[in-house]
């Protein structure tokens, strides 16, 4: 009997033991994936500040391409400045030559369909139905 309860006690005493080395292995497991993920969102952020970078030079390089064709094609109207809206119907003397964007593919418009032109009017572009004069579409602020 007394062999017995000294079995018991020494196996009660090396289970604590063997049980406790289990988890330790599962602690550096976690410890492993916890550092994976951080890694994880590091390089997310990383991608983040990338992309914001992406956008801004891209801003940049809009605002310059702006910039150089109001350089290249400067602005000289014979008449008031009025916030046309589609719909509109304005006069031959607001699509007249001197006010035709004849590359409007720089700046991402749509191309012009039949009997239609991209007029500037101030910092406004019109996309203009030149047989009728009604205004088709408005970039407001396109050449700011």
């Amino acid at each position: 009997m007394k062999k017995l309860i000294l079995a018991g006690l020494a196996t009660l005493a090396l289970l604590p033991a063997t049980a406790m080395a289990q988890p330790a292995s599962h602690y550096q497991q976690e410890r492993h994936q916890a550092q994976k993920d951080a890694r994880k969102v590091h390089d997310a952020r990383q991608d983040l500040r990338e992309a914001k970078r992406d956008v801004r030079d891209a801003r940049w390089d809009y605002a310059r391409e702006v910039r150089d064709y109001n350089r290249a094609h400067p602005w000289r109207a014979t008449f008031r400045y009025q916030r046309f809206q589609p719909g509109a119907r304005i006069q031959p003397a607001y699509y007249g030559r001197a006010y035709v964007v004849s590359d409007y593919g720089r700046f991402r418009w749509a191309k012009p369909g039949v009997n239609q032109r991209w007029v500037r009017h101030y910092n406004d572009a019109l996309l203009v139905n030149i047989k009728t004069g009604r205004v088709v579409k408005v970039v407001h602020n396109a050449f700011r």
